[in-house]
């Protein structure tokens, strides 16, 4: 924090903001202050666990202090370069990497840093204070700029303040999308860096600007299986960083095609006893726990199955919400907070699977837009959006409906079109239009969801835009969202090996043909993995991390839903109609799928009762 007015730092508010980090890092705590600069860091210890990889780090001449989150997997490479400049080290930590590379690159060092990283560097020569974040938004970076100075931490709950207001404007937001987009945070006076940024801020305010962005192009001129050798390359030398560690590494597994790649790929790699971690559910179309087990199985490590019951969610839903201290809904959170609590009593990091299908073209709704073109290529949209509402009439299932809004939204444009497909799994702007109470429907038009993604579309790309915004939207906003709150909250570190930038720059150069494939799911990744990871895993049905919502609102979370949401003291229908709440409840009941809606609504009233 830096105070203005060369306002002495509050020692207290310090510590204070150093609690409410402590499970992100539970290992060590540092503070360093000077007049009215502060910097604290709760220590998860993953690189040099000795004293000397402690944060704040100050630099040897005394002019620079970092404090950082998070890894550069290349530090070792960077590290074997300064010193060939004439760099001392005095750790083998990547936090001090991070400190001689600024003193000598200054701002231009992101461009070498290969990782996820939020941190922030005090220069007590030029008295500003320079912060920055990786480029897929692994990592997060929140900060609050008013009358009293800067301030910044990477947990909301750090810069909470009595009477904060609500960003209903964010909120409107959140139902289209189930999160909220950077910058925005759901309060009105708390920001997020956005991925892929840094920032100056000096008495003179704050500066911030982008350093990376991707953009799929279609440049390449690499044949299929060019690529997908280069794939592999690629692949492999990220799981490889990500198993530099001088803690256990673990593995979080599903029985998909994403976990298995990493995992395969991390058994051939290392000759240390890998453990593996799985959370399965009762119900037998959402559990995953006996082909994650058969994986576990041929690759030799130790496995690890849990069980995600309904009543176990039902009794850490406030917590989880609590600690994502903002809208969010992605149900996913719940078993994933469960998950890694039962990790991280065996290790301190694991590597996940996510980002391989954003990058790779892997989920169904892909497949549906894909669809969709054709209709609109062969001129058959209203016929074919009358047929599906005829058959969502009849069949009394929501994704009809879903199915013949995007049709309808393609006839305009495909940023459209994949607007009405995303929102339609939520809350779209028909269903808000009778949901809202019309005030505040009106007042926050302005940032609908249906806006939000049309605007980031990029329609050159057509349906390949689909990719190009849950790359830059979804990804960072809610997946990485949800694991980083999820596992930090109980001091664990999740890589992801799919985010590897130069993964991720090669795979976007390619041809979308490689990638979306309506018959075959992500090509490129099976031929690159071909002799890697079995022919079953490949064929078995994508089932996505589901939790099975419309059941548990019809049993266990129903009454929990009715006490929350539906309640005459329930800050969720000062903006919402407690009819049209009450009737999304009962439909679930009578055997229609509601459940995202219903958690939706549910985690919205819970984190209006916690602000």
């Amino acid at each position: 924090m830096i105070e203005q007015n060369n306002k002495p730092v509050d020692a207290g508010l310090l510590q204070i903001m150093a609690s409410s980090l402590a499970s992100r890092g539970p290992d060590d705590q540092g503070v360093w202050q000077k007049g009215s600069v502060g910097l604290v860091h709760r220590r998860l210890s993953i690189i040099d666990l000795s004293p000397l990889g402690k944060q704040p780090m100050i630099s040897a001449d005394g002019r620079y202090v970092i404090t950082f989150n998070g890894e550069i997997y290349n530090y070792l490479e960077l590290r074997r370069g300064l010193k060939k400049d004439g760099v001392i080290f005095r750790s083998q930590s990547d936090t001090e990497v991070l400190l001689h590379l600024y003193a000598k690159r200054g701002r231009e060092m992101l461009h070498e840093l290969r990782g996820m990283f939020a941190f922030a560097i005090w220069d007590q020569e030029k008295r500003e204070l320079f912060f920055a974040r990786d480029r897929l938004g692994q990592k997060p970076f929140f900060y609050r700029t008013d009358e009293g100075g800067f301030r910044f931490a990477s947990d909301i709950r750090a810069l909470k303040e009595k009477g904060d207001t609500v960003d209903w404007e964010a909120v409107r937001l959140f139902l289209g999308l189930q999160y909220v987009p950077a910058p925005r945070t759901g309060y009105a006076k708390i920001r997020c860096l956005p991925k892929g940024s840094y920032g100056v801020y000096s008495e003179k305010g704050i500066e911030l600007n982008a350093y990376s962005v991707f953009n799929r192009s279609n440049t390449s001129t690499a044949t299929f299986e060019e690529a997908a050798s280069e794939v592999k390359k690629r692949l492999e030398q990220s799981v490889q960083y990500r198993l530099i560690a001088d803690v256990p590494v673990g593995l979080f597994l599903s029985g998909g095609m994403d976990s298995a790649a990493i995992a395969f790929l991390a058994a051939s790699h290392t000759n240390k006893p890998l453990h593996t971690f799985t959370v399965g559910f009762s119900a037998s179309d959402f559990d995953e726990r006996v082909p994650a087990e058969a994986i576990a199985k041929k690759i030799r490590t130790v496995h690890h199955a849990f069980e995600a019951s309904p009543e176990r969610m039902l009794e850490v839903a406030d917590q989880v919400i609590a600690t994502y201290a903002a809208p969010y809904a992605d149900s996913s959170a719940l078993p994933t907070y469960l998950l890694a609590g039962e990790t991280a009593g065996t290790v301190k990091t694991v590597m996940t699977g996510d980002g391989g299908d954003e990058l790779f073209g892997g989920y169904r709704r892909y497949r549906y837009f894909q669809y969709g073109g054709k209709l609109k290529q062969l001129k058959m949209l209203l016929p074919a959006a009358a047929f599906a509402r005829a058959a969502s009439s009849v069949k009394h299932d929501p994704r009809y409906e879903r199915f013949a809004e995007m049709l309808d939204g393609l006839r305009h444009s495909y940023g459209l079109g994949y607007a009405k497909l995303f929102t339609g799994a939520y809350f779209h702007e028909a269903a808000l239009r009778t949901l809202l109470q019309p005030d505040f429907f009106t007042s926050t038009k302005a940032v609908s969801a249906d806006r939000f993604i049309t605007e980031q579309y990029q329609e050159s790309l057509g349906l390949e835009g689909a990719l190009d915004f849950d790359l830059h939207s979804y990804l960072p906003d809610d997946l990485n969202v949800k694991m980083d709150r999820a596992t930090m909250a109980h001091g664990l570190e999740a890589r992801a090996p799919f985010q590897d930038h130069e993964l991720v720059e090669y795979v976007s150069s390619l041809s979308s043909a490689f990638l979306m494939n309506p018959k075959l799911q992500k090509p490129l990744l099976r031929e690159a993995l071909r002799n890697v990871v079995p022919d079953e895993v490949f064929e078995r049905p994508k089932k996505g991390f589901q939790v099975p919502l419309a059941a548990w609102f019809r049993g266990p979370l129903k009454q929990a839903f009715e006490e929350r949401c539906l309640a005459s003291d329930t800050k969720l229908t000062r903006v919402m109609s407690r009819e049209r709440v009450r009737d999304y409840l009962e439909r679930n009941s009578r055997g229609e799928d509601h459940g995202n809606r219903l958690w939706m609504l549910y985690s919205l009233s819970t984190w209006l009762t916690q602000l």
